[in-house]
């Protein structure tokens, strides 16, 4: 009665490992039948023993998700200076979205692991970045943004947001992150302890789409990765840290994407990506107006790096290019 009452689209299931693995199997069934809806579940299961979240998705016949905890946790030494020298090649290594990726609901951080909590295991700010674009920017998983982490949690010392890193790479998702995925985490494909990559090669259903990331919790570094000879000849540009950096896809379908020491880098085709107009210069057609009596509309038009972007006219914005 009271899904449909409040017409629910799923469930988030409190501490999960303390109730009976067959009621939440029975439950779920009973409801999506009753209901008729393919209603979305998802448990808390807090153990960073991924056999332990595996085991209770097999006893509950894989009719719930689960937070990938044991991810978190990888991405929490990752982020943390007594992990020294964490290998980034590793850090999906035992964890549920390697092991089941259909199951498992990604995140970086929630209510429980924020500092001040029982379970406090915070990712570190300068991390966030880089968890977010691990989460965000690739096939397996269903990626969970933390609230805490979008407008900042409001604690002494943990005020940060990361909203616009957080935008920049949902817009990625949205619009790029389609097709095959390649990845390179091995010493053979370019990848080091410090430095990983990925790349998606997009699909017809998506025009533009496709994306290259490239992460780093330690020295600044490089991979010349694969995206498809499809793309040949288009210019992609990194959306985070140092938006100048600007790549020129092969006629093999390869370039060479750079990423900064300790940051990441999401490369997209820059027809993705949205002009800064606050950086152009706004001039009108006419300076002044003679009075005739009638009513005068102005006409405004945007020009950056000497191109006519954008031109307004009676109440309407018309994009002319979008390419500088």
């Amino acid at each position: 009665w009271y899904t449909e009452e409040a017409n629910l689209d799923g469930f988030r299931l409190d501490a999960v490992k303390h109730i009976d693995t067959d009621f939440y199997k029975n439950w779920l069934t009973d409801v999506r039948k009753e209901t008729g809806k393919d209603l979305f579940s998802v448990g808390e299961y807090w153990s960073g023993d991924v056999n332990k979240l595996t085991k209770y998705i097999e006893n509950t016949e894989g009719t719930t998700s689960l937070f990938d905890v044991a991810l978190h946790y990888n991405l929490y030494k990752a982020s943390t200076s007594k992990y020294v020298n964490y290998d980034m090649r590793k850090i999906f290594d035992n964890t549920l979205v390697k092991a089941d990726s259909e199951h498992a609901v990604t995140f970086v951080d929630n209510h429980d692991s924020e500092p001040g909590q029982s379970l406090a295991s915070y990712v570190s700010p300068w991390f966030k970045p880089i968890a977010y674009t691990l989460i965000l920017t690739r096939k397996q998983g269903y990626p969970c943004v933390f609230y805490g982490d979008y407008y900042g949690i409001n604690k002494s010392g943990y005020t940060d947001s990361f909203q616009t890193e957080i935008d920049k790479l949902m817009v990625a998702r949205t619009k790029c992150a389609y097709g095959n995925q390649w990845d390179y985490f091995t010493t053979e494909e370019g990848a080091t302890e410090d430095v990983i990559g990925w790349t998606l090669t997009g699909d017809d259903a998506h025009k533009n789409s496709g994306l290259a990331a490239v992460v780093s919790d330690g020295k600044a570094g490089e991979i010349r990765m694969y995206v498809g000879s499809d793309h040949s000849g288009e210019k992609w540009q990194n959306i985070l840290g140092d938006t100048s950096d600007v790549v020129t896809i092969s006629d093999q379908g390869f370039a060479t994407f750079k990423v900064a020491e300790k940051s990441a880098a999401v490369y997209i085709n820059k027809v993705n990506i949205p002009v800064d107009i606050t950086k152009g210069k706004i001039t009108t057609d006419k300076k002044s107006y003679a009075y005739t009596g009638k009513a005068v509309t102005p006409k405004v038009k945007v020009v950056y790096n000497g191109k006519t972007l954008v031109k307004i006219s009676n109440g309407e914005v018309n994009v002319l290019e979008n390419d500088a």
